[in-house]
């Protein structure tokens, strides 16, 4: 099989990504601020019922399947299996100084806690990166490990832009879509 290359551009643009992981997964909620537009806006929506990653779909994120996640009781386990109806809630709307300022409240919160051990991983590999000047559009599948059990996986959406002249791309607006693991349910955002 042929190996394709990244473009420069989508190179660039799957760094941002990286950089972004890095900077929530090391609590820098300064350095997170440097990868935005000063006008970003930020959309989280989660999609019920929980639901486990399977590795017999292309739709269901495979990838995540062989991610340990919490034993489901029963009950989950049912309840997932049945016909509960699927829905879409927003769980935030905001702008990128509003959502950076929620982030820093709760590290404040979480100071001197036990360490939940919070991991979010993008797959970089399954990414999807469509470029058009100086615009771009990145699909870009995650998942949520709490102390290495996942805890939610999905899916997210950057848009990005730059200026003309300009080589480094920004975070113009950004949706997550995800979907919590069987197990997790009733649990607090920990934002």
């Amino acid at each position: 099989m042929t190996q394709i290359k990244d473009s420069p551009e989508v190179q660039s643009i799957k760094s941002l990504i990286q950089a972004f992981f890095d900077a929530i997964n090391a609590a820098d909620i300064e350095g997170l601020g440097t990868y935005f537009a000063p006008e970003a806006n930020l959309t989280i929506i989660r999609q019920e019922p929980p639901r486990a990653p399977s590795s017999e779909s292309t739709t269901s994120y495979p990838q995540f399947a062989n991610i340990p996640s919490p034993c489901p009781t029963i009950l989950q386990q049912q309840t997932s299996q049945s016909n509960e109806k699927k829905t879409l809630k927003v769980v935030i709307r905001t702008d990128i100084t509003h959502f950076l300022a929620l982030l820093e409240e709760g590290r404040k919160r979480r100071e001197g806690q036990p360490d939940l051990h919070i991991f979010e991983k993008p797959d970089l590999e399954r990414t999807e990166v469509k470029v058009d000047a100086l615009f771009a559009m990145a699909w870009c599948p995650f998942s949520v490990t709490f102390a290495e059990k996942l805890h939610h996986y999905g899916t997210l959406v950057f848009t990005v832009g730059k200026e003309e002249g300009e080589a480094k791309w920004k975070i113009e607006g950004l949706t997550q879509n995800y979907r919590r693991s069987v197990g997790w349910e009733g649990e607090k955002e920990f934002m």
